[in-house]
């Protein structure tokens, strides 16, 4: 049987749908809870255990997990996982209510010292960067993605994926090398600056088409830029002043919102997203709750979402975008979803292939198979969605 120390970052992506680009510090997370941020890491932990139960791979394994809301409180509350799982509650670490980045870091080296063959974690960069500085690359990691800032290697590219990852990590076929972790400052983020910064290397499973890769920054060539120029000439004939238009965050939206006038395109958010409505800015930065205000306030014009896949990793939703909520995209409607995208951005993409991770399983389902995508002057490109 094998051992897996399982962690929950408990505040780990409340700030995505509240617009506040992470929930690092204090005072931060007070803010996001003040805004109405609610946990999210539970739910994933909950969806990636009932998998565990639907595998039968709870047999195999025993998961040792820490007290409180990191660990023992899922299974506390969830008779069935708590029936249906081997488990073992590290006792001998005390969790405070409110938990921080030396929680995660006292967990970590306990698991390491009980030497255990995986250490799965649900959270964000951040909480990557916690368990990094505690136990280096001696122990494989694997990170289920549930925080604001996921642009390291250490994660599986969705909840469903780390599933499909154990079920071949039971059976051992996989292998594991290593990964980058980084971070984003995220003062600097929240002022529309990228300042990444790489902490180290994390020992992951090596199984490409279920891990995500690390992001790469966006620079525009002299081509991309001309790919841009096409698109904004593209967008310039179907622009209506009766359409509320979501712009998405990203170098390639920022840029693209020139076809609503230089005066819009200085006050678009590189990092954030903002509503527009006849050529007028009508809020920059918006959560997910002034997104469904704004979908009430308007609901006779038609909806419009102006969205690019993050490069390298080729994610349109659930990575840096949280405001962008299920909800939201059901409410504005699948057909309001035009994806783009430079072409280098889609050919440096592994496979070519663009993914969507909301955090619904049903919805990403409804969201996958082929997408067009806006890559030049009237140019689209079908791209297959996983």
């Amino acid at each position: 049987m094998k051992r897996i120390g399982f962690i929950i970052n408990p505040i780990a992506g409340m700030g995505g749908k509240v617009a506040l680009k992470g929930t690092d510090g204090k005072e931060i997370l007070q803010e996001a809870i003040k805004r109405g941020a609610t946990p999210i890491t539970i739910h994933k932990a909950k969806l990636f255990f009932e998998g565990i139960i639907k595998l039968s791979l709870n047999e195999e394994l025993e998961f040792v997990l820490p007290q409180g809301d990191m660990g023992e409180e899922l299974l506390l509350e969830n008779q069935l996982l708590a029936t249906k799982i081997h488990f073992k509650i590290l006792s001998q670490i005390p969790i405070p209510s409110v938990t921080t980045s030396i929680d995660t870091n006292h967990v970590a080296k306990e698991l390491k010292g009980l030497k255990v063959d995986l250490i799965i974690f649900v959270g964000g960069d951040g909480t990557a960067q916690d368990i990094y500085s505690a136990i280096g690359s001696e122990t494989p990691i694997l990170g289920i993605p549930s925080g604001v800032k996921i642009h390291s290697g250490v994660f599986a590219q969705s909840t469903g994926k780390a599933i499909e990852i154990v079920n071949k990590f039971t059976r051992d076929q996989i292998e594991f090398s290593e990964a980058e972790i980084i971070d984003l400052d995220e003062v600097a983020f929240r002022k529309n600056i990228l300042n990444t910064r790489l902490y180290g290397s994390g020992l992951v499973p090596q199984i490409p088409s279920l891990m995500q890769l690390t992001k790469s920054s966006t620079y525009h060539t002299d081509v991309e830029k001309e790919n841009i120029q096409g698109i904004i000439r593209t967008l310039s004939k179907e622009i209506s002043t009766d359409i509320l238009y979501l712009l998405g965050p990203g170098s390639t939206i920022k840029n693209v919102s020139r076809v609503f006038g230089e005066k819009l395109y200085l006050k678009k958010t590189l990092l954030g997203i903002d509503l527009v409505h006849g050529n007028e800015l009508l809020k920059s930065d918006v959560s997910e709750t002034d997104i469904l205000c704004f979908l009430d306030k308007y609901p006779e014009a038609q909806k419009k979402l102006l969205i690019t896949p993050i490069g390298g990793q080729g994610f349109i939703f659930g990575r840096g975008n949280q405001q962008l909520s299920p909800e939201v995209i059901k409410k504005i409607g699948f057909s309001a979803i035009q994806v783009i995208a430079t072409k280098s951005k889609i050919i440096n993409l592994p496979n070519r292939i663009l993914h969507i991770d909301t955090g619904d399983p049903d919805l990403d389902k409804q969201l996958t198979g082929y997408q067009k995508i806006l890559v030049d002057y009237n140019e689209y490109w079908m791209i297959k969605v996983d």
